[in-house]
């Protein structure tokens, strides 16, 4: 008899988890987020989907500006890309990087020890409790970078990245991108 794995017919399975994180403690959430992929990897999961910011938490508020702190989530990001080295998982974690003078909130996807994108967000919601626009720049407004160097590795950055994860291909979406009348997504179709 022969069995045929669902990702012939185009499926695959995802797993979504919300490490418990610490506000700008890089250390403690990344131990958070290689708990959640372990976990991932243990239900055979192929992706995991992390939230927004999650290497240093979303509440960071003006910490956002301190130098130091972006660069652990750097290192953060690096220690999360190596422990998926002998793995196919796809993780999509949530960091903020900076690229061109510019701070992006960023989902950055990873598989196989390999950075293979960033997607930064493009509709930054500056509403009641939210102040991204004080930290952060919304792609929309520049779109000139396409690339961006994430611990010394030049990888695809832009709104309009699509992964492919075995069969499937993957577009990413932050938050308010998909909330809007026309998301960045729309375009994947």
């Amino acid at each position: 008899m022969y069995i045929q794995n669902k990702t012939d017919y185009g499926y695959i399975r995802v797993a979504s988890a919300v490490p418990s994180v610490n506000v700008a403690d890089v250390d403690f959430n990344v131990k958070s987020i290689l708990s959640s992929i372990e976990q991932a990897k243990q239900c055979d999961a192929q992706m995991l989907v992390l939230p927004e910011l999650c290497v240093t938490a979303y509440t960071c508020a003006d910490l956002f500006g301190n130098e130091q702190l972006l660069d652990a989530a750097e290192e953060g990001i690096q220690q999360i890309q190596q422990s998926t080295i002998n793995s196919d998982i796809v993780v999509f974690i949530g960091a903020p990087l900076r690229c061109d003078g510019h701070l992006y909130n960023c989902a950055v996807c990873i598989q196989g020890g390999k950075i293979l994108g960033a997607v930064p967000k493009t509709y930054l919601p500056n509403y009641k409790e939210f102040y991204e626009k004080r930290w952060f720049t919304s792609y929309n407004v520049t779109k000139t970078a396409t690339e961006i160097t994430i611990n010394g590795e030049v990888v695809p950055f832009g709104a309009n990245l699509i992964f492919n994860a075995g069969k499937v291909k993957v577009g990413v979406d932050l938050c308010e991108d998909l909330w809007v009348p026309i998301p960045p997504s729309s375009i994947y179709a």
